[in-house]
């Protein structure tokens, strides 16, 4: 066998040897064993049904949702010398027909017989079609793009649903042929979820080639749009060979192509409101090599096998991982280095919040479109009535004036049943040219529905949790790769993993940050403040709102929620919003906090962020690692991670009892230390409460002066000059100056007052 399956693999399909798990999943298929295959876009999942079914007697049925994909594929298996069709919207009924005929008498002895036969799903609604299989010689059925039939899959197809009736009406007896199901993007849940709406009782699994050993994985935080054209702009520069950069909206995609265009870049632009015409000039342009970068959204690439792309752009924030992991598998097919980047903001996570809300409308609107769809129809009427009109004068008419939740709201009805998208065949409308819809059941009462809004409710709650697990992904510091592996769950590339993959920008960058920067960076009374501001406020807010209540923000909720009046609040004014939320960050990765998913995720101090509050040896036993993750986060930021002490703090006014209580304190004689032990506060929220005071003018300078002497103010004041770094002050380069000059025991504290000494000109 295995001598064959590779004298076919080099006469028919002109390939020296298998690439790393196929032969052994082409194998199991040439065995008669159900298959389940999970390998990413790339990876040559298609030879592992389509060599089995040369090798085995008879007819192949390939399933699979996209049209211009089946095209490909059988045009593909034609330029090999092997009788491929297929049946779709896009033939004659003359072609169908004389496909259907050369079925109903099959005989797989015919050299010129049909080997491979590509439908859509719809097609299993065909008892003609469905009784010619049941006297075919079937070779083996191959399902494509399986996760459309789960419901947590990124691309849910109500005509998959069909297929596990359609395999089961050709078990008449006993069955002799395989089925294999396979995908580039399913999570264990989707597996699980495949396995249990198809009721697979013996089946192979197969996971690989998820670790994709020569791409490059870059994610750069970018914000601002001339930032991110310029990035791009670099990109293209830097990297041979052609890209593809994916776009969230048609909007971005104008602006970038027009500014790539304006640099004289060969720049080809696919979008979905193109005609048909001219996405196949586009496209045939692009692999012509005429283009050196598209510009596209994610209706572009689906049947792209372009082997010499060099790099993925995605200029906006992914939808989810499985779309991720598709668009980026387009590079480096052809087995050379290539590169995946992200440039991405957290202001992106917007677009993809709006793109959830607009997949799973309310309920309320749904119903609202339903009584919209039957108009005057009263109940129990209106079965089969055309609606012959666009999404957009849908959208006008219904009130919901967006005609993306109309075709949200036409997806969730059709999965019920209750419509589907097109006219009869018998229609006439001359004036219409869109597909219109037919409704398939006569009016009800809402209660009568037979729709699940739990499960709908259900749906949206995931859509937030793939949104999570990209930001997980993309915004948090850790190994790319590995992260990629742990979701997908390939557990053999994870054993193969080196502890440094070497193929992500994170891996690359963390060399950069010696242990002992990490364990000097930040003290572990900055991680109990928040752990403290956390508990205050257990599960009521999320993380942002509090970084903004550390950080002295004066948005409206704060300040009409009087949450600055806290004790903490502004303690941290001398870093940035990035820099704070960092912190949360960091506290939730090592298991301090906890964050829940949605749109609005809370947040709460675990039981061992509870442990933590009472001693603090916890947080100094994960010290390296939570300064790590944080020095890791804002490292590539384009803002300033820290600003200066001695800026922000003066300029807002200190509110709440906690400041007065600490000035009592320390005029009564009370030192730093002693002030925290009393007040059951963190030194250095103490030591921020007097440098506050001083710079308010409550602290004299005289009492200053007793907490650091006039020696170490000069000291200070001439490293800020040697880093020349007055205009914009950190505090960590000053400190480093200072060790240089062998003057160690100067702390930060003193620094922060000395340099709020400097700006009020006191000395």
């Amino acid at each position: 066998m295995k001598k064959e399956l590779q004298n076919i693999l080099q006469k028919t399909f002109g390939l020296e040897s298998f690439r790393e798990g196929q032969e052994e999943i082409i194998s199991s298929i040439c065995k008669g064993n159900d298959t389940l295959v999970f390998m990413p876009t790339g990876g040559w999942k298609s030879l592992t049904y389509q060599l089995p079914g040369i090798v085995r007697d008879g007819i192949t049925i390939v399933v699979s949702p996209l049209i211009s994909l089946m095209k490909d594929q059988v045009d593909a298996l034609r330029e090999l010398s092997v009788r491929a069709e297929l049946i779709n919207s896009t033939l004659s009924w003359a072609e169908r027909a004389e496909i259907m005929h050369e079925l109903r008498y099959y005989d797989s002895t015919d050299t010129q017989a049909i080997k491979f036969l590509y439908i859509a799903p719809e097609r299993l609604n065909s008892n003609e079609f469905i009784g010619i299989l049941k006297s075919t010689k079937i070779a083996l059925i191959a399902i494509d793009e399986a996760h459309c039939i789960s419901q947590w899959g990124h691309d849910f197809r109500p005509s998959y649903m069909k297929i596990k009736s359609f395999i089961q009406t050709l078990w008449w007896e006993s069955r002799s042929f395989p089925i294999v199901w396979l995908t580039a993007t399913a999570t264990p849940k989707v597996r699980k979820d495949i396995v249990e709406r198809l009721w697979l009782g013996k089946y192979t699994s197969f996971i690989t080639w998820f670790d994709r050993k020569n791409i490059i994985l870059v994610v750069r935080e970018v914000s601002q749009k001339d930032d991110k054209q310029s990035k791009t702009l670099e990109i293209i520069e830097k990297t041979p060979g052609t890209g593809i950069i994916y776009c969230s909206s048609r909007k971005h995609v104008i602006e970038l192509s027009e500014y790539l265009i304006s640099k004289w870049v060969k720049t080809g632009v696919y979008k979905w409101d193109l005609t048909a015409e001219v996405r196949e000039n586009e496209q045939n342009k692009f692999m012509n090599d005429e283009y050196k970068v598209m510009v596209a959204t994610n209706a572009f690439g689906m049947w792209i096998d372009k082997k010499d792309i060099r790099f993925v752009i995605h200029y906006n924030l992914p939808g989810s991982i499985e779309n991720y992991y598709q668009e980026v598998g387009r590079a480096g097919r052809d087995g050379k280095m290539s590169y995946w980047v992200v440039l991405a903001s957290y202001g992106d996570t917007k677009i993809q919040e709006f793109f959830i809300d607009n997949t799973y409308p309310d309920k309320k609107i749904v119903l609202d479109f339903y009584d919209y769809l039957y108009g005057q129809q009263k109940l129990w009427e209106g079965k089969w009535l055309r609606v012959a009109k666009t999404y957009y004068t849908m959208a006008s008419e219904s009130g919901i004036w967006n005609d993306m939740i109309v075709w949200s709201i036409v997806k969730i009805l059709e999965k019920y049943s209750i419509l589907r998208r097109g006219l009869e065949q018998t229609d006439s409308e001359s004036d219409f040219r869109g597909r219109g819809l037919t409704l398939l059941q006569e009016k009800r009462q809402h209660s009568h529905l037979m729709i699940d809004w739990k499960r709908q409710e259900m749906l949206k709650v995931e859509g937030y949790f793939k949104l999570e697990q990209i930001k997980r992904l993309l915004f948090y510091p850790w190994c790319r790769k590995k992260f990629i592996l742990e979701y997908f769950w390939d557990e053999e590339d994870l054993k193969n993993l080196e502890a440094n993959c070497k193929l992500c920008d994170y891996c690359l960058e963390s060399g950069s940050i010696s242990e002992d920067d990490k364990k000097k960076f930040l003290p572990a009374s900055t991680y109990g403040i928040v752990l403290e501001t956390v508990k205050k406020y257990n599960e009521k807010f999320w993380a942002t709102l509090l970084a903004k209540l550390l950080s002295g923000s004066h948005d409206k909720r704060i300040t009409d929620w009087h949450l600055d009046d806290y004790e903490h609040y502004g303690v941290f004014s001398d870093m940035t919003l990035e820099m704070v939320t960092a912190l949360f960050e960091a506290l939730i990765m090592e298991d301090f906090l906890f964050k829940t998913d949605g749109k609005y995720p809370c947040i709460w101090v675990t039981e061992y962020g509870g442990a933590a509050l009472y001693k603090n040896v916890y947080i100094t036993q994960n010290i390296s690692d939570l300064n790590g993750y944080v020095m890791q986060k804002i490292k590539n930021t384009s803002k300033k991670s820290w600003k200066t002490g001695s800026q922000s703090p003066g300029k807002k006014s200190l509110k709440g009892q906690t400041y007065k209580d600490t000035l009592v304190l320390f005029e009564g004689g009370m030192s730093v230390n002693e002030i925290s032990k009393e007040r059951w506060l963190w030194v250095q929220t103490i030591e921020s409460h007097i440098v506050q005071l001083y710079q308010q003018g409550d602290i004299s300078l005289m009492k200053v002066l007793e907490l650091v002497s006039v020696q170490h103010w000069k000291m200070v004041k001439a490293a800020t000059q040697s880093v020349a770094i007055l205009e914009n002050m950190q505090l960590k380069p000053i400190k480093q100056a200072l060790e240089e000059q062998w003057n160690k025991n100067i702390s930060y504290f003193e620094i922060k007052l000395s340099l709020a000494m400097i700006e009020k000109w006191d000395l």
